[in-house]
């Protein structure tokens, strides 16, 4: 608890005090009817899968009695999907799924903040990411990657999610880290870019830890380097350096989370992020965790804020380092 929050509690605390019934605990109300969890990104796509399998979860282990759907609503760098939810004030059946584009398409686009509207329940799973590679490709380390790019700026095409996304952003740390340029292709979606890669159609890509070994398992990628700050032992990437091992200090992490509309009740909001503790602390989500390779802080109602306002300022800095932030 920061010194504000503590300072702030117990001048809370002094104020109930002699008045019990006042100091009652806080109110949690579940909403009535089938869930909507929107989804920005296609199909197949990391936030998909991990709101499918959370979603799952709660209602087979009993965590959530109402229904509730995935609803994709791909497109736009996320934009389809948070209007769909900004245009929903006070609604308690929909939730907004977090990914990087909800933070950064109105960074690149000028626009307003989503994250400054909507109302902040919980951000719950982060992961790191991979280069890669094609099999055939000449490169063998990032170190030959960023050789290839200095010889021929912009020769080297990186394919990527939406414009202002976590591949984006890692493409554009990499160039300002190594001083080369490289040529970003977006795409509607993660697994869209991911065709496009696996076609040999370009150069590099992006990949979650999973998806990447799954691609280099099947022969079909090669990993150059992953983003983290200090290299992962588990088999498949024991042997592939950080970008910092190679001379480029770049580490980054992507995280996902889930955000109610505008003037959501603060009672559904916190009814809404006690599920999400409770099923990110089942067997299930655990086993969910390790086999993807994502990593499981969480932040819920009284964090969440803080956390997703702190994010959105760091994509901010990193978006207008690279030239990408249009305000």
């Amino acid at each position: 608890m920061s010194f504000f929050k503590l300072s702030a509690s117990l001048a809370l605390c002094a104020t109930l005090a002699g008045t019990p019934a006042a100091f009652a605990q806080e109110e949690i109300r579940a909403p009535e009817g089938p869930i909507e969890f929107t989804v920005g990104a296609g199909a197949g796509g990391s936030p998909d899968i991990i709101m499918r399998t959370i979603a799952q979860i709660m209602n087979e282990e009993g965590i959530v009695e109402n229904p509730i759907v995935i609803q994709n609503r791909s497109g736009g760098g996320h934009s389809n999907a948070y209007n769909h939810v900004l245009g929903l004030p006070g609604n308690e059946t929909t939730l907004l799924t977090l990914a990087s584009p909800v933070f950064t398409t109105p960074i690149v686009q000028g626009t307003d903040s989503v994250i400054d509207q909507i109302t902040p329940i919980a951000g719950f799973v982060q992961s790191e990411l991979v280069l890669l590679t094609t099999p055939d490709s000449p490169y063998n380390s990032l170190q030959d990657f960023v050789a290839a790019a200095t010889e021929q700026p912009g020769r080297v095409r990186i394919a990527g999610g939406a414009s202002g996304g976590n591949d984006h952003v890692a493409t554009g740390l990499i160039e300002k880290a190594a001083g080369i340029t490289l040529t970003y292709i977006p795409h509607e979606s993660g697994s869209a870019a991911r065709a496009t890669f696996l076609g040999g159609n370009v150069e590099g890509h992006f990949a979650t830890l999973a998806e990447g070994l799954e691609a280099i398992n099947a022969g079909q990628a090669k990993a150059l380097a992953i983003l983290s700050a200090e290299r992962r032992t588990e088999e498949g990437y024991a042997d592939v350096p950080t970008a910092t091992e190679q001379g480029v200090d770049v580490v980054y992490t992507q995280f996902w989370g889930v955000g109610g509309p505008p003037d959501l009740d603060p009672a559904v909001a916190a009814w809404w992020a006690d599920k999400f503790e409770q099923a990110t602390q089942t067997a299930r989500w655990q086993e969910s965790l390790e086999a993807n390779m994502q990593l499981g802080e969480f932040y819920g109602l009284d964090e969440a804020g803080e956390y997703f306002a702190r994010e959105q300022e760091t994509f901010r800095t990193v978006l207008t380092q690279v030239g990408l932030a249009a305000q």
